[in-house]
């Protein structure tokens, strides 16, 4: 396994092309939500008919909380929900309180693929294969290190 820390915020065209990997090459992918912070519910609405299941938790990608549980939001990973991620958000780390949901971790194969902590911007990936490593390389200007 490989480890591979993004090293700044994908933005722009970079931000475009790495959630349509994102896309093209996950099942699913999720954001969350929590209790103490508010989200433009419109945003959620246009996410909801693609929405897989919801739950509640305490714990998910690189994050635990000891407040309120998150609300996970697991999404169909496809063109129509790549076009809603693109929408409203011109760099990865947009995807944070008050305006739209965080933490989005992609999962192929129930295996998280990308996870990001958008409040603390630091997003990553974990790595099983040269195919999943070679895709990396189809995001022109990703600045991404391999975590030794």
């Amino acid at each position: 396994m490989e480890y591979w820390d993004l090293v700044e915020n994908p933005t722009g065209e970079t931000y475009r092309q790495l959630i349509k990997v994102l896309c093209d090459y996950s099942d699913t992918f999720y954001f969350v939500t929590r209790k103490e912070l508010r989200y433009a519910q419109e945003i959620l609405d246009e996410f909801e008919p693609h929405t897989v299941k919801t739950y509640k938790t305490k714990k998910w990608a690189n994050t635990e909380t000891k407040g309120p549980a998150a609300t996970v939001y697991v999404m169909e990973a496809n063109q129509d929900t790549c076009e809603l991620l693109l929408q409203p958000a011109n760099k990865l780390y947009d995807w944070v309180a008050p305006n739209l949901p965080e933490d989005l971790t992609f999962i192929k194969n129930n295996f998280a693929w990308f996870t990001c902590t958008t409040h603390e911007q630091f997003g990553g990936f974990s790595i099983r294969s040269n195919y999943y490593r070679r895709l990396l390389d189809q995001v022109s200007n990703l600045k991404v290190v391999k975590v030794e």
